[in-house]
């Protein structure tokens, strides 16, 4: 897990607009077309430099011709320049520079508008002149005679056409309101457990969606999109309705807590709690809950809100996490840059152990998903494991967090931090390796449960684990407790009480 962003930079708008201005720049360079021309080619074939320059040098005039960036025939003049109009409002005619058909900035801009929004999702589309049946192209060089609305929303569609042919590589962010961009570098879709944007939101490269691993993009959508509702329904359901004894149709509970007696559509009056009638009360209202039913529907429902309260608590957890981490950067890295002067690099290593945490939550998170999906294929047994290594998880990341503030704590109380650095460097390199390999073990369908192979294994006798022959004890029935620095570590409060 690499929070320090190596396989990944973070780009501002101006940044990504530079990168496309390079591409545009150098094949104007090499091939001696204007800029605008350059900016067109470039559009048309979707932002491919390689096959553009093969285009230019096989036959150059002939291309141009057919992208129409050449002299359109039974064009009478140049089409450059540009009349004012008498009425005086600040509008004038305005052309291509390979045409001479003229229209009125306000023509162009209701032309443009409409353009622009109609191939917004598209790619590799050529706008030409508004003149019906007129190739010639429209480029930088005519929207540079309009006003400025036109030239904003033009600009805006060019940077999104370059977003969108250069996907692989670079993304916006998908946080609502965040302006960041995402560079991949190597060319690679291995981003760890998800991209950290500059703005906090952690998500998936692939599917654009929160950093779901160990989950699959499919598995995901599915469960934010369907699976979490359904069980929030379920689960309301479950919490606000109970069958009338008589005619078994559901009845709401009533919104009065002091009102126990519940009135159904088949006119039966019955207590929620024991489901009896008033009259069956004898005056006597201490009821006893009736057990709740069973059946495998019923078991299934109990599993969905199972399922949604075990993840509304770690996504809680999660939110935790993001809250101590804005906290550590807004109060404790300020306190240690006044009291310790810690460097760039320091603050970068504060700056990863707080990430790492609030990535381990998410993964923690998702686990919940990972377990829903999980089919009969896996076995019992390997649920159970699945408990064992979310449980080892845990402790790891609770073991990585009080290392974490007993670092920053005791840094402030001896005003340095040079001599603790070491200390959390290495559990924050010893947390992601153990969340990489335990992610990577589920994601692989967690192997080492069952393996039939030339390595030498010993099986538990009460859980019929295989383990490794080197192992001492069971993988699944053992779970080491290590808590570093545990006799310094201060209690599992808010971070906030940490003066």
């Amino acid at each position: 897990m690499e929070a320090g962003g190596q396989t990944y930079s973070v780009l501002v708008n101006t940044e990504v607009r530079d990168k496309m201005m390079k591409e545009i720049n150098l094949l104007s360079e090499v091939f001696s077309v204007s800029k605008s021309d350059a900016t067109v080619i470039l559009v048309r074939l979707r932002w491919n430099s390689f096959k553009a320059s093969d285009l230019l040098v096989d036959n150059k005039d002939k291309f141009l011709a057919e992208l129409g960036l050449a002299r359109v025939p039974n064009s009478n003049s140049s089409g450059r320049e540009t009349t004012t109009l008498p009425d005086g409002d600040g509008d004038y005619l305005v052309s291509t520079p390979f045409c001479s058909h003229k229209f009125s900035t306000t023509c162009w801009s209701e032309y443009l508008n409409d353009a622009l929004v109609k191939t917004k999702k598209e790619t590799g589309l050529i706008i030409s002149c508004l003149s019906q049946g007129c190739v010639a192209s429209v480029g930088p060089d005519t929207i540079e005679k309009l006003t400025n609305p036109v030239k904003e929303m033009y600009e805006g569609w060019l940077l999104e056409s370059y977003m969108e042919c250069h996907k692989a590589t670079i993304q916006w962010c998908p946080a609502p309101g965040c302006e960041y961009a995402i560079l991949l570098k190597n060319d690679t879709y291995e981003v760890d457990f998800g991209v950290v944007c500059l703005c906090g939101h952690t998500f998936c490269w692939k599917c654009g969606l929160e950093s779901h691993r160990p989950v699959a993009c499919e598995q995901a959508s599915v469960w934010l999109t369907d699976l979490l509702d359904q069980s929030r329904t379920v689960a309301w359901i479950h919490a606000n309705t109970k069958r009338c004894p008589n005619c078994r149709i559901l009845v709401q509970k009533n919104e009065d807590p002091d009102y126990k007696i519940m009135d159904c559509i088949c006119s039966y009056r019955f207590c929620w709690v024991c489901l009896r009638t008033a009259e069956e009360h004898y005056g006597n209202w201490s009821c006893v809950p009736v057990a709740g039913p069973v059946g495998e529907t019923f078991s299934r429902e109990l599993i969905q809100i199972f399922r949604l309260n075990l993840w509304d608590a770690r996504h809680q957890e999660m939110e935790n996490a993001k809250s101590n981490q804005r906290f550590v950067e807004e109060d404790r890295i300020p306190k240690l840059v006044e009291r310790c002067g810690v460097s760039e690099l320091d603050i970068r290593t504060l700056k990863e152990a707080e990430m790492l945490i609030v990535q381990c939550r998410q993964v923690l998170k998702w686990c919940c998903v990972f377990g829903y999906f999980m089919t009969e294929d896996y076995g019992s047994t390997k649920m159970h494991y699945l408990g064992h290594q979310r449980d080892l998880a845990s402790i790891m990341v609770w073991n990585h967090e009080m290392t974490r503030r007993w670092v920053i704590e005791k840094a402030l109380d001896e005003r340095n931090f040079t001599c603790l650095k070491h200390k959390l460097e290495t559990s924050t390199t010893n947390t992601g390796n153990h969340f990489d390999g335990f992610v990577k073990d589920l994601e692989e369908g967690m192997p080492d449960v069952y393996v039939d192979g030339p390595i030498i294994r010993w099986e538990c006798s009460k859980c019929s684990v295989k383990n490794k022959d080197v192992d001492k004890e069971c993988q699944l029935c053992y779970a080491p407790r290590e808590s570093p620095e545990s006799s310094h570590v201060p209690a599992p409060d808010d971070l906030g009480k940490m003066d």
